[in-house]
């Protein structure tokens, strides 16, 4: 079977410069959802009928193989003239083939599975070779969607947009998905003779279902399992009610994977997002981008996680961002931190209350528990950083970097400026301001004389 997408519509109800399928969703734009759906089913061939901004749709399949794009001219042409725009993928198929819109991101590919067997299903018990099965559901209130008008056989005779809708027409439930599997050869046979609508002059595919009809070919409709999946998207509010549904499907099944989420209706996992086991992720969670989430990783309430990696064991303490790092197994972040730019956070070390680690290495068992600043530093194994401790690695110009070995301790408010290097088991003493680089084993005072002048504290309070 091949797969045609239909991308090429303005989206003029979105107020916006961009075009519809370009809008995201949990990150991601709308026709990305679309296309990994059909990638699900292993189609061979796939092809994306572009229009509006068609090169930064392209751009977002850039390295994919077996996909092919054909240009709509007019993108105010309607669905029927985009298929025609890609006639040569199509006009010498001998078989099925699923046209599906770009703005349909919460199709299942389990449910064109289940379309595609009702079609055999029909041709071995009821020998009969159905030209069209098109995906429908009923809807309490079908107001904006083409409805779906059958025979006393229950076949399809015609869909009807709603601003060609008679009033009998408009009270009809059962509404258009926008998922279509035609029978190629019977497509072909009708795809030219659509009319454009009287009411907005665009040719409109449902107009060849229509035709299929009178033709005296056999079209059904086939039941979504869910009513959200014949939801477009034609505006910012059914956008984001999209992107609800597709993150309460994220969640459940990274859930029914063995992951402990808490209050989900709080949490935001974006779809490249991997948990390995028994995860918990906490209310008020973002994880996002290309993260991954060792076995037994727990993260803590209103934390960001982006583009990071978290190793076995894991823990993130409230309010803690991890930004386009990687922390190694049992360490612990928070809370309140912030990691970034490319950090490396060693086993078993911890970056504790309002410590901020940027473009930073650290090593096994490191303590850095309070209010401290690390960045561009190089940190030994079990060296210990105290409260106040700032690295400061820039000039005005240049940033520069800091070297400090294995078992250093740096007392609490010392102020490490950079370039520099601090050896094996030296000792910063707490207050220190250390600009000149410190030997192995050397113990480090750099401090203003104490001057105690009587009564002159008093005299200045009075």
């Amino acid at each position: 079977m091949r797969a045609l997408i239909l991308a090429a519509g303005l989206g003029s109800r979105f107020r916006s410069e961009k075009a519809k399928v370009l809008h995201t969703i949990m990150n991601k734009p709308v026709i990305w959802y679309v296309y990994q759906t059909i990638k699900e089913l292993n189609m061979q061939d796939i092809a994306i009928v572009v229009g509006h901004q068609a090169e930064e749709v392209r751009k977002i399949f850039e390295g994919e193989e077996n996909l092919f794009f054909f240009y709509q001219k007019n993108p105010k042409g309607g669905t029927a003239d985009a298929l025609i725009s890609a006639i040569d993928f199509w006009r010498d198929y001998q078989d099925y083939i699923l046209v599906i819109n770009g703005d349909a991101p919460l199709v299942k590919s389990q449910t064109i599975k289940n379309m595609q067997r009702y079609i055999h299903l029909v041709e071995e018990y009821e020998n009969i070779k159905l030209s069209a099965l098109i995906l429908s559901s009923f809807l309490p209130d079908p107001t904006g969607y083409g409805r779906v008008v059958k025979d006393n056989q229950g076949n399809v005779i015609k869909i009807v947009e709603e601003k060609d809708a008679s009033f009998e027409e408009k009270q009809i439930k059962e509404i258009n998905g926008g998922v279509y599997l035609f029978y190629s050869p019977h497509l072909l046979s009708v795809i030219f003779s659509v009319k454009p609508s009287p009411a907005s002059g665009e040719l409109y595919l449902t107009e060849a279902i229509n035709l299929m009809s009178q033709r005296g070919y056999i079209v059904r409709s086939f039941m979504a399992e869910e009513q959200a999946e014949v939801m477009g998207v034609n505006n910012r509010w059914e956008l984001a009610i999209a992107e609800n549904v597709i993150r309460l499907r994220i969640l459940e099944r990274l859930a029914k994977d063995g992951n402990t989420i808490h209050q989900p209706e709080t949490v935001w996992i974006e779809p490249d997002v991997i948990l390995e086991g028994n995860v918990e992720i906490e209310p008020g969670v973002a994880i996002m981008g290309n993260s991954r989430l060792g076995k037994g990783v727990r993260v803590g309430r209103g934390s960001i996680i982006q583009n990071s990696i978290l190793e076995e064991g894991v823990v993130v303490e409230p309010y803690s961002i991890v930004r386009d790092s990687y922390v190694k197994s049992k360490a612990v972040v928070g809370p309140f931190a912030h990691i970034r730019n490319q950090s490396v956070i060693g086993e078993e070390s911890h970056m504790g209350n309002f410590v901020e680690v940027k473009a930073s290495h650290i090593g096994k068992r490191v303590n850095a528990k309070h209010l401290a600043y690390i960045g561009d530093a190089n940190i030994g194994d079990r060296t210990n950083v105290g409260a106040g401790v700032v690295f400061a690695n820039y000039d005005g110009k240049r940033k520069y970097q800091s070297y400090v070995g294995e078992n250093v301790f740096i007392g609490s408010n010392s102020l490490i400026i950079a370039p520099i290097q601090l050896g094996n088991y030296s000792y910063i003493a707490g207050g220190s301001v250390i600009n000149e680089n410190i030997e192995e084993g050397a113990l480090a005072i750099s401090r203003a004389k104490l001057r105690i002048l009587k009564d002159k504290g008093k005299e200045k309070l009075t």
